[in-house]
């Protein structure tokens, strides 16, 4: 700049952001289950932003650990979204569960003999044998075997065609693994009499304020555990806090029997809480869930692929039978697609004859729990209703309003997006019953009525599909939105109904049956 310049007039020019509409908050999953003593995690810690590349959590948790697993499950269907996880020790009293079986030799000819320990999918082992082969050495090679993949959640040990399973996981949630032994070649002179419990697992680790280091939002939540309290108490206040967004939803799985599901359901009725049932099946060879696969993992798989779902732009079809193209990656919109008849091919096929039947299933969902099962031809897993369960209200009145995991999912999201807004747009505005004054930040009723018509607006478009959309729907909205103003505490008080979408559920059709056109 050269000297003596004359820079009359003044001009200053200030650049104002763009009025923008705030997105909902980016997905978060909480995993929370027991390491091994190999793991270098300290107990009860929080370990945030576990990697998508490599195994930290083998090092971190221990391989053959229930939360290695859960981190190894939620990386095969989601690599995108935060995943965190408290490691916890297993109880200085626990007891590890065992299953026991008898190898029965020698044999006559060569064969393969197959052990399932903990997973269909992870965990099957299929050894060979040669003629002459002792029940001894048969047992053995099947230990080896076993012991050889360091992420089984059994250690396998033999003695004299003995085998014993002991559950690396101190506790009860090891009881829901399955052990199975099967396709013994015929007439080879091998044969396993039956698989049997041994030892039940038991004590689990103290869970109280196991959640206090669970800072922030988590939309989810795994836990491997059926006592739920902890949980429920950690949840059930986040979910109408007062100036935050804090809500989220716990995933259990359960294996039981169908009434003893049926008790365990009724006695829990929380809109934060979804629990997976499974069968517990009880054959000749095999003992555990009608799916075999680890309670933990399905429970984790499902959180997974909904946090993908709810990721704006992640790549989500092979998670979809739908073939709608808006619907072929994620975002808020997502919310209120169904979960049923989500493709679950990480997880094993039900064989015939174990299962849930479809009275069963009818039953466990009145209930306020969900079915992963299998579909029409019974070739691959899917997911049935997701619900909550949630019932009645605090009256105990029947109430729908959080009935299903998809209603949760709409309508956190429509208020977030509610409250994202509303906190942006009105951050530094004055209060008036008067009228407001072009260029000044000022709000009156006719003001935060018009944003919050234009907020529903967005919601029912085609970007969010969470609300209803139509003449009817938003007259409906703008007839039953009252805006009541507060000068003295500067407080505007809004009560909206906001008609959510919901899903298609049941089709009933009639048809009469004609002879002829004319």
């Amino acid at each position: 700049m050269s000297g003596s310049q004359i820079l009359q007039p003044s001009v200053t020019i200030a650049i104002a952001n763009a009025t923008l509409a705030v997105q909902n908050t980016a997905q978060r999953v909480l995993l929370v289950g027991q390491k091994v003593a190999a793991g270098s995690a300290p107990t009860g810690v929080l370990v945030q932003n576990l990697s998508s590349t490599g195994a930290p959590e083998n090092a971190l948790f221990g391989q053959s650990s229930m939360l290695a697993a859960m981190v190894r499950a939620f990386k095969k269907v989601n690599e995108i979204v935060q995943v965190d996880a408290i490691p916890i020790d297993d109880n200085g009293a626990g007891v590890p569960r065992t299953v026991l079986f008898t190898v029965v030799g020698p044999a006559t000819a060569a064969g393969t003999i197959t052990v399932v320990a903990g997973s269909q999918v992870d965990f099957t082992f299929t050894v060979a044998f040669a003629s002459g082969d002792t029940a001894t050495v048969i047992a053995g090679n099947i230990v080896t075997a076993i012991n050889a993949n360091l992420s089984t959640p059994f250690t396998a040990s033999n003695i004299a065609g003995a085998v014993t399973l002991t559950a690396d996981n101190d506790g009860t949630v090891a009881n829901d693994l399955g052990v199975e032994v099967k396709d013994i070649t015929a007439s080879a002179g091998v044969s396993v009499a039956a698989v049997t419990q041994g030892v039940a697992g038991a004590t689990d680790p103290t869970l109280t304020g196991i959640l206090a280091v669970a800072t922030g939002r988590y939309q989810a939540i795994v836990w491997p555990y059926r006592a739920t309290a902890v949980l429920t108490s950690f949840l059930d206040p986040r979910f109408n806090p007062a100036n935050t967004i804090l809500d989220g939803v716990g995933f259990v799985t359960v294996q039981d029997t169908h009434a003893n599901i049926l008790t365990y359901l009724n006695a829990l009725n929380t809109p934060s809480l979804a629990v997976f049932a499974d069968k517990q099946t009880t054959e000749t060879r095999y003992l555990g869930p009608a799916q075999n696969a680890e309670s933990y993992v399905k429970s984790t798989l499902f959180a997974g692929i909904r946090a993908l779902r709810l990721t704006p732009d992640a790549s989500i079809s092979r998670f979809l039978v739908s073939s709608a193209s808006l619907d072929q990656f994620g975002g808020v919109a997502l919310a209120s697609l169904p979960y049923f008849n989500t493709p679950m091919a990480d997880l094993p096929a039900i064989s015939p004859g174990r299962g849930w039947t479809l009275t069963e299933i009818e039953q466990v969902l009145t209930a306020g729990g969900s079915v992963i099962g299998m579909n029409f031809s019974g070739t691959s897993a899917l997911v049935g209703e997701v619900a909550t369960t949630y019932k009645t209200d605090a009256a105990a009145n029947p109430d729908p309003t959080f009935k299903f995991l998809e209603y949760v999912d709409t309508a956190s999201n429509v208020r977030e997006y509610f409250f994202n807004n509303l906190k942006s747009r009105f951050a530094q505005s004055r209060l008036t019953q008067g009228s407001v004054t072009r260029g000044r930040d000022m709000a009156n009723a006719d003001v935060i009525r018009a944003f919050c018509e234009k907020l529903y607006l967005d919601l029912a478009g085609a970007d969010f599909v969470l609300v209803q959309d139509g003449e009817a729907a938003i007259t409906f909205y703008k007839d039953n939105l009252t805006i009541t103003l507060d000068l003295s505490t500067g407080t505007a008080q809004i009560t909206m109904l906001a008609p959510i979408v919901t899903q298609l559920r049941t089709i009933i059709a009639t048809i009469k049956i004609a002879f002829s056109t004319e």
